[in-house]
């Protein structure tokens, strides 16, 4: 080899080698691209709409997840931007009071199963495609930019499955030391509500309080308070002292509108000790997938039930 052809090769300018973010810096930028993508993703999804399924459970946090990668290199922050990302977006939400943090934390688990799988995917064709690639800056702009009309498209999609309001009803039954004319007195005014809290009422669903009642046929108008609101009623059965039924008229409960409650009602039948008590509740959902909310719904309904139903045996109880 010359010593002219050893110069020439030294002349050969080395392509510049990327500096590498520290670690502080490469988690607030890959956070603040996830959280942005994660909320504008639920903008465009939530607007007026009345259901919510896999879209916005799953698709924004993959989208979210795979922008991420996009921006964070390297494996361990690209797991802790995901992490903090879900933390923001949702305590976001919370403070802007556009959901419930029992409704965030309940979607959680998807959110994060989604933004998991779109950040590992979002590292896969990073490293495979596009960092080897002489377009990969213009090619990774142009992924990021299909993540919103990706979410606009399925969204528009999706709605038309959705649609169609799931109504179930749960039952609970107890039984209390008190005959059913003493325990029917009780049903239809409920003063007091003191029960045990489920865990779920201990951790922020609305707990009720007392329900009033403007006179004592079908046709009457029964409140029921909350510490978060109340719910009208309409007294549309009355058989004294053995079925009280109601359906709602009007909620100020917080929730959106996916969620709507339907109508309610009590069975009493003697028992040689005393009086078995079942309670029905009648909700319809539009939260999708079934799976996965049913469980959810059923949980919060039976928690309410078990706090009435208790402060009605105690009520009852302690006056004998």
């Amino acid at each position: 080899m010359t010593q002219e052809h050893v110069s020439t090769e030294s002349e050969i300018p080395a392509k510049p080698v990327r500096k590498a973010l520290g670690t502080w810096p490469s988690t607030t930028v890959g956070t603040v691209v996830g959280s942005l993508f994660f909320l504008v993703g639920y903008l465009l999804v939530v607007g007026k709409q009345e259901s919510f399924a896999s879209v916005m459970f799953i698709l924004v946090p993959f989208v979210s997840g795979f922008a991420i990668a996009a921006v964070t290199r390297n494996g361990v922050m690209l797991a802790a931007c995901c992490l903090t990302t879900c933390i923001l977006s949702l305590l976001i939400l919370i403070l802007f009071g556009f959901e419930g943090y029992i409704c965030c934390l309940m979607a959680l688990p998807l959110i994060a199963i989604g933004m998991a799988v779109g950040a590992l995917i979002g590292h896969l064709v990073r490293g495979r495609f596009l960092d080897s690639s002489p377009n990969g800056p213009r090619n990774t702009t142009l992924l990021m930019m299909a993540g919103p009309i990706l979410i606009v498209s399925a969204n528009h999609l999706e709605k038309p499955h959705r649609s169609i309001e799931r109504v179930e009803t749960f039952a609970t039954t107890i039984e209390v030391s008190a005959t059913p004319d003493e325990a029917w007195q009780h049903i239809i005014r409920m003063p007091n509500l003191q029960g045990n809290k489920p865990f779920l009422l201990r951790i922020g669903l609305p707990v009720p309080d007392h329900c009033t009642l403007e006179g004592e046929a079908v046709g009457a108008t029964r409140v029921c308070h909350f510490d978060q609101g109340i719910i009208g009623q309409e007294v549309t059965e009355w058989d004294e002292p053995r079925r009280f039924a109601v359906k709602t008229t009007k909620a100020t409960l917080p929730g959106r509108h996916w969620l709507r409650f339907g109508d309610a009602d009590y069975e009493l039948e003697a028992t040689p000790t005393g009086t078995r008590v079942t309670r029905r509740s009648s909700i319809g959902s539009k939260l999708y997938p079934r799976w996965y909310w049913r469980p959810f719904e059923a949980w919060g309904v039976e928690s309410e039930h078990d706090f009435v139903l208790s402060s009605l045996k105690r009520a009852v109880e302690e006056k004998q």
